[in-house]
């Protein structure tokens, strides 16, 4: 994306990140007390104690699985003489689970509407973005984001859409539909993430409502659809990579740069097809975050300049691309010949985003993914 396209939508006078900043600003303690943070003893941690960019002990990484070159670790380790100790998370609220128990990590990296969950809880440190050389390659429209103002308290770390990924030498019938997920060549071996916004949103589309529909008529409407396909599933999975490069998932339910990962991990790379779906495609983007008990902030703000600086590397091996401008070509030359799985800025904007549901309709949205697994 060139810098002017960028501009022309950082000049819209009312955009959808603008609605979506509005939105969140609704019922924010109700919020706070559904993700599980922000309780009175640390609504008051101080998050503008200042942070220099400088190797202050270890690095405690806390990340999805095979989200990040694992060989950026090790060069990391190599060039400062430190060592990254790595755990994983399988979800959002796996992660919010963690961090609400105390745990202490030095960088994270959620996704944009649970970064702004964190914010609002005094939970993330702000990042002097002064200290990253490697800022000026990030694309403008991050330098104000909806889910943090002025990008105090993050920095981008990639962009994503969902669809299907599928065993194109099983399944020869795709319709470019969600209702593929209950294909009848699959056989069964189809899933679902495991994940309740992906879950409920992908049914909000498929009954023909907006990604974040929260009325209970319409929940009630998501419930029915996806319970009614579960015995044709086999079942809820987030660990999409390994279900597609294994065979164990001939269709998944997943993120677009999961079945790129996967096919590093097969014989015959053309098997692994993925799918956007004309009922509405959920895009998103994660970021970097350092976590305000963090340990070792210093530490984390030079690795997250080292992996800004090899971005164009990062992406073409986690198959997402990062916002930056030196990893565009690389990435789209990674998927040329495969549009459904390129995604930009513009994406972001005219796209279908999770926003921050708080109150009611969080609790609407709990209960109906609650009621869908155990059913």
């Amino acid at each position: 994306m060139s810098d002017s396209s960028v501009d022309r939508l950082l000049a819209d006078r009312l955009s959808r990140r603008d609605v979506m900043k509005i939105s969140g600003g609704l019922a924010l303690s109700a919020s706070l007390a559904a993700c599980g943070v922000g309780s009175d003893q640390n609504s008051s941690a101080d998050t503008t104690k200042a942070i220099e960019a400088k190797i202050d002990g270890d690095l405690v990484y806390f990340n999805w699985n095979q989200y990040l070159d694992p060989g950026l670790i090790k060069d990391f380790e190599k060039e400062y003489g430190v060592t990254v100790r790595q755990s994983n998370f399988d979800s959002m609220a796996g992660m919010m689970a963690k961090l609400r128990s105390g745990n202490q990590y030095d960088v994270i990296f959620p996704s944009a509407e649970f970064a702004q969950k964190l914010i609002r809880a005094n939970q993330l440190l702000e990042i002097p973005r002064s200290q990253l050389t490697a800022i000026d390659d990030v694309y403008p429209f991050f330098n104000d984001p909806w889910y943090d103002t002025e990008s105090a308290h993050t920095v981008p770390y990639s962009l994503y859409l969902t669809g299907l990924g599928y065993r194109a030498d099983k399944i020869d019938t795709m319709t470019g539909s969600w209702h593929d997920l209950i294909n009848p060549q699959a056989d069964g071996r189809s899933f679902i993430l495991d994940d309740f916004q992906e879950g409920i949103g992908m049914a909000n589309l498929v009954n023909g409502y907006e990604l974040n529909a929260a009325e209970p008529s319409q929940l009630d409407e998501a419930k029915d659809y996806l319970v009614g396909i579960k015995p044709e599933l086999r079942g809820f999975s987030s660990d999409t990579i390994t279900n597609m490069a294994s065979g164990n998932a001939w269709i998944q339910h997943l993120w677009n740069g999961d079945i790129i990962n996967a096919r590093y991990r097969v014989d015959d790379p053309s098997t692994l097809k993925f799918q956007q779906n004309e009922e509405g495609v959920p895009v998103g983007s994660d970021t970097f975050a350092i976590p305000v008990n963090a340990e070792h902030p210093g530490t984390a703000l030079v690795f997250i300049n080292f992996v800004l600086e090899r971005s164009a590397r990062n992406s073409t091996w986690t198959g997402y691309p990062m916002p930056t401008k030196s990893s565009e070509k690389p990435y789209a030359d990674l998927v040329a010949g495969e549009p459904e799985l390129q995604i930009t800025v513009d994406d972001l904007e005219a796209g279908q985003e999770f926003a921050n549901l708080e109150g009611q309709a969080r609790e609407d949205w709990d209960r109906t993914w609650t009621e869908v697994k155990a059913s």
